[in-house]
């Protein structure tokens, strides 16, 4: 490779030359000037204008030094690590889940995202129109149950009632007769014979009567019982649309921080309108004691991702804040990036240490993983790293130009590399390349200045 500043004396042999030139023609056009006698010597213009080219070469060559961006080689600790974006999370939450109810549900009312609420607050109400028709209802067949049992005690009193009669009617002719057929001991066989089958017939009806008596009781507590059962299924409805009706309303059982949970069916968290299904999580209460951030690992780079490590956890939101943290869990199975990739990732979870106000659920996070630390590593931006037909180099600056360096490289991370040799401790190095800068300073200048013709 060429030294950057190589190329100047070709350029100052170039404007030598135009100065010669244009000193002779100067020197025949204050030949008869009246002019002081220090601007009529020989090489009077000579020497003013190679004060004046000299001072604007060097202005610009160190201008061109100048402009280049460069890196200030030290021995450190080099970190081997994976940058990946996340999202805060509690580590620990209460879900309100949408009333397990009979019909569709349709949200009503939310309380605001981010908002702070106690126990017994209400954070979601849902439609109550169907579960108020479903109460009127079961109020209504429990009515009509209650009568229908007022209206069977009624019938069982008025049968009863005639039963009781019956029965003391025929008691009374058992009694009538029996009485009669001692009476009878001493009168004629035939009469004796008569009130004997008079009263007979009088036992049997009695019995009969009796028996029925018994059987009504039966058959009444059989049907009272049965429009009881009725009448506590009838409560039952009614208790449970009451309760449907009131789960309509959910509130939260603890303090927390309100956080809405994610309708599947739109991909978005959950708003009013939305009509979600029994059992799904409406709103999360989420531990603001604990945090963490959960993040993805590409399925190139989750092998070196373990348990313990440690992790610099960044807010997209207060970049100067930096959290420390540590890998708690990495998902043994990888899933779909999202349904237009085909890229495999695996779920990591990052345990943020210690307790921050502004720590809240839902923060995009920049989560920088350490996978090693090697200490006393001398390393360099990627940038700062040249490639010439798989040799490696770089450029260090030696005074007022740049040198191009080899150099053997070693371990990668996501923003440099380490320098194995080359280069030391304290070495300065270019970002980028000085021969294309100083290319391009010289293409914008022979675009922008021109030289007179022909003398004019």
């Amino acid at each position: 490779m060429k030294d950057s500043n190589s190329e100047k004396p070709s350029i100052l042999n170039q404007i030598f030359n135009i100065i010669f030139k244009t000193n002779n023609s100067y020197l025949k056009i204050v030949k008869n000037l009246k002019l002081p006698s220090i601007f009529k010597k020989k090489y009077s213009l000579v020497i003013l204008l190679l004060i004046l080219f000299i001072f604007i070469f060097a202005s610009t060559g160190s201008s061109v030094d100048t402009n280049i961006p460069v890196f200030n080689v030290k021995k450190d600790v080099f970190l081997i690590s994976i940058t990946e974006s996340g999202e805060i999370k509690a580590k620990n939450s209460i879900s309100i889940a949408a009333p397990r109810v009979r019909g569709s549900l349709k949200i009503v009312e939310l309380v605001p995202e981010g908002n702070y609420v106690k126990p017994g607050d209400v954070v979601a109400r849902f439609d109550p129109t169907e579960a108020l028709v479903k109460l009127k209802d079961a109020e209504a067949q429990l009515e009509i149950s209650r009568s229908n049992k007022a209206k069977l005690e009624a019938n069982h009193q008025s049968e009863m009632a005639q039963m009781e009669s019956d029965l003391k009617s025929a008691e009374l002719s058992f009694e009538l007769s029996k009485l009669s057929l001692e009476q009878m001991k001493f009168e004629a066989e035939a009469k004796r014979r008569e009130a004997e089958l008079q009263h007979n017939k009088n036992v049997l009806n009695f019995e009969k009567t009796k028996q029925n008596f018994e059987s009504k009781k039966i058959i009444q507590k059989s049907e009272m019982e049965n429009m009881n059962v009725e009448i506590r299924q009838k409560i039952s409805e009614l208790e449970k649309a009451q309760r449907d009706l009131d789960a309509l309303s959910l509130t939260s059982s603890a303090d927390g921080l309100v956080v809405y949970g994610m309708n599947w069916s739109t991909g978005l968290k959950f708003q009013i309108g939305d009509q979600p299904w029994s059992g799904q999580v409406i709103v999360n209460l989420p531990d603001l004691s604990q945090m963490e951030s959960h993040t993805y690992v590409n399925e190139v780079d989750v092998s070196k991702v373990k348990v313990g490590q440690k992790v610099e956890v960044k807010l997209d939101a207060f970049q100067d804040s930096v959290f420390v943290g540590e890998v708690s869990n990495v998902a043994r199975l990888g899933k779909q990036k999202d349904n237009q990739s085909t890229i495999k990732v695996f779920d990591v979870f990052v345990e943020i240490k210690g307790v921050s106000e502004i720590l809240k659920p839902g923060m995009t996070t920049s989560n920088k993983i350490i996978i090693d630390k090697i200490d006393d590593q001398i390393f360099i931006p990627h940038e700062a790293l040249f490639e010439n037909e798989g040799e490696f180099f770089v450029y260090k600056k030696d005074g007022s130009g740049f040198d191009d360096i080899d150099v053997t490289i070693g371990n990668k991370s996501e923003d440099f590399i380490v320098v194995k040799s080359g280069l030391e401790d304290g070495d300065v190095v270019a970002l980028r390349d000085p021969n294309k800068e100083i290319a391009n300073e010289n293409l914008v200048e022979n675009n922008s200045v021109q030289m007179p013709e022909n003398g004019n």
